[in-house]
């Protein structure tokens, strides 16, 4: 669990599941580049609401060979991920048109609740995600605060069930 402690509003991320696609909610991959795709579980302090975070200021995926990839195709980026989805409660997760969620750019996420979102970022179709990370995003070269994202499906198969 990546534990978030920058700007005002502290919170952990579980990663549910990662797998890699050609397409995210309405942004198709351009050629030769495809999605690191995440579903994360997000929960702020104990007693305390907190403010959405949006994945591109507070998230990225850390992989070998990202700034060559960068260097190469001013579309991938290293320092922060793409976007998001809104945020989900258990409950939206649960309706059949999964609830209607909270807003990644304005929303506030009731304290003592997980929810879930979905974020993606542009890697190469190529790129050696095996040793790849979720880490507190910002600008820094190399950041410190990182865990790994373990097994990151190629096959679009099943992931597993949102816990």
């Amino acid at each position: 669990m990546l534990s978030v402690e920058q700007g005002p509003h502290p919170h952990t991320v579980r990663i549910v599941d990662a797998f890699v696609g050609p397409d995210a909610p309405g942004a198709p991959a351009p050629k030769d580049l495809t999605y690191i795709q995440l579903v994360l579980k997000v929960t702020g302090t104990p007693g305390r609401p907190l403010k959405a975070p949006h994945p591109n200021a507070y998230w990225v995926v850390r992989y070998d060979g990202c700034e060559a990839a960068r260097e190469a195709d001013s579309q991938v980026g290293c320092g922060g991920m793409d976007d998001g989805t809104d945020y989900l409660t258990e409950e939206d997760m649960r309706s059949p048109e999964f609830g209607p969620g909270v807003s990644k750019q304005f929303g506030d996420l009731a304290a003592d609740t997980p929810y879930w979102t979905r974020a993606w970022q542009l890697v190469p179709e190529k790129a050696d995600l095996s040793r790849a990370r979720l880490c507190e995003g910002g600008r820094a070269e190399e950041p410190d605060n990182c865990v790994p994202l373990g097994t990151v499906r190629r096959d679009g198969g099943p992931g597993p069930a949102a816990d």
